[in-house]
């Protein structure tokens, strides 16, 4: 018997297409957002990048490759500008037509429940390394901004003691 792994892969590659034009136009949707200005054929291209992702995590069991796209994906949304909750509101959208996928392929009960599961556990460890790394750059930028202030506050009132450093 195939694990929900397997049974999980197997309708993502069934009903990709399917999968990635809901995906794309539910994205499309989520307003005030970032998302809502993409044209689809861009959506497109981000969903089946992501959709693969996970196909590739079920079938190799590569959860780091998971933890270094959501990563990357961290630093390159906390540069476009988005916010924390815009990118979570597109986990959340992404899980859920997966999930309407999931419940529309007729699975036994207790197949649904351990696919459900298994799609959870990939989106619980997405979300969770994304905010943890998007948390991090935003961390980061404010302690910058923090020197900057700093510094701008030394050189207008005290400029005997501006620090040498370049940080």
């Amino acid at each position: 018997m195939p694990k929900a792994d397997d049974k999980l892969f197997a309708l993502l590659d069934a009903y990709y297409d399917d999968t990635v034009g809901r995906i794309c136009n539910r994205l499309q949707k989520l307003s005030p957002s970032h998302y809502e200005n993409i044209d689809f054929e861009r959506h497109q291209e981000r969903e089946e990048e992501f959709l693969d992702l996970l196909k590739k995590v079920l079938s190799e069991q590569d959860w780091d490759a998971l933890r270094t796209y959501v990563e990357n994906l961290a630093e390159k949304r906390s540069n476009e500008g988005y916010s924390l909750k815009e990118v979570q509101q597109a986990f959340d959208a992404i899980e859920d037509e997966i999930w309407e996928t999931i419940k529309k392929s007729g699975q036994t009960k207790n197949d649904l429940i351990a696919i459900l599961r298994t799609c959870r556990n990939l989106f619980n460890v997405a979300r969770n390394e994304f905010s943890r790394a998007f948390l991090d750059k935003q961390i980061t930028h404010q302690n910058k901004m923090n020197t900057l202030k700093e510094r701008f506050y030394l050189y207008r009132h005290d400029r005997k003691n501006l620090p040498d450093d370049d940080s």
